[in-house]
């Protein structure tokens, strides 16, 4: 899943920018390579930056998928519910715009740059009502999934079990990662399997299970004058509702600070719509699955700017969290999950 011939991708955007309609040329440099590569488009007169480009992996998503995408966006666009980065359309009246180059074909999306800061989990200060805020929007998004009466045809991938931590996950698979010893495989194996159980257990339901975002943590989210903006809707899809809590909750599952962090995401999601007892009961099993689903991601992203940050000690302490959740959970005479 590695980036080749980035030069390509380069001049996809470069090709691109011709199609819009500015008065002013552009000035194009990469911002960041993660799961595509995305490029800031700066006014070349000021210097300043107008957009943002996104130039999507080789493979990765479809153009289906990627309309469908930019559907949810445009829609959020319309009510005034969820601040949302916003698509642009190009001289034709496109939001989506394939180039050619180097013999390869490339799908990029224009969106407008946003002012603002990311929630950081540091200040202590912000972080619990940054936290409010995101559950409250997580909500919000989920509200507007279920008013949605279209939502339920779009084109966009399922992150179920097998999706997120099995041999088939969209971000990779954690079972190629070379950091781990034979006795920690073993033992996230074992937590694959107990995670399926619980999953299969807690069903799929119209209350639980939608289009979710999957990634509100807090590279993707911008606050400003007190107002959160949802970034990078490029991992969109059918997941469990509470899923977007452990993706809130990316890189941070060891925070001794989490608990806390986790009451006040779901105050704030409770504002909007209840949670049931089974949905809390379920909390453990989301972030277990979303932290060896960030595994299979670092294993398979290596040429990820992220990734280089965040690589050494990672697999380890999955582990570590592993062993805990698996205190967390027993398994009956029955073959029924229970909590310990």
């Amino acid at each position: 899943m590695n980036f080749t011939g980035l030069e390509g991708y380069r001049k996809a955007a470069e090709q691109a920018c011709r199609l819009y309609l500015w008065e002013r040329e552009r000035e194009i440099s990469l911002l960041q390579l993660s799961e595509n590569a995305t490029f800031l488009l700066k006014d070349l007169t000021d210097g300043r930056p107008r957009q943002v480009m996104r130039v999507s992996r080789i493979g990765y998503h479809s153009v289906k998928e990627i309309e469908a995408e930019l559907q949810w966006l445009l829609r959020l666009q319309s009510g005034n519910r969820v601040k949302a980065v916003c698509p642009l359309p190009n001289g034709q009246g496109r939001f989506l715009t394939v180039t050619k180059a180097e013999g390869q074909e490339y799908v990029c999306v224009v969106f407008s740059y946003l002012e603002g800061y990311h929630p950081d989990a540091a200040d202590t200060v912000r972080a619990r009502r940054d936290f409010y805020e995101i559950g409250r929007i997580a909500a919000l998004l989920h509200e507007d999934i279920a008013e949605w009466s279209g939502a339920g045809t779009l084109d966009r991938p399922r992150w179920d079990w097998e999706h997120m931590v099995g041999r088939q996950g969209l971000l990779g698979d954690w079972r190629q990662c070379r950091d781990l010893t034979r006795q920690q495989y073993d033992l996230l194996d074992e937590t694959c399997c107990r995670i399926r159980r619980r999953l299969i257990s807690y069903g799929e339901r119209e209350d639980n299970f939608g289009l979710i975002h999957s990634d509100l943590r807090a590279a993707n989210l911008l606050k400003k004058d007190g107002v959160m903006q949802v970034l990078d809707f490029d991992d969109c899809g059918f997941g469990w509702h509470l899923y977007d809590l452990a993706g809130t909750f990316s890189f941070l599952e060891d925070n001794i600070r989490l608990e806390q962090w986790v009451r006040a995401w779901l105050e704030g999601y409770e504002t909007v719509l209840p949670l049931r007892k089974e949905d809390i009961r379920e909390i453990p099993t989301m972030i277990m699955a979303r932290r060896i689903q960030l595994l299979a991601w670092i294993t398979s992203h290596e040429d990820s700017d992220p990734v280089r940050e965040m690589y050494a000690g990672f697999a380890g302490k999955t582990a570590e969290l592993a062993e805990r959740y698996q205190r967390f959970c027993r398994f009956d005479r029955k073959g029924e999950e229970e909590d310990v």
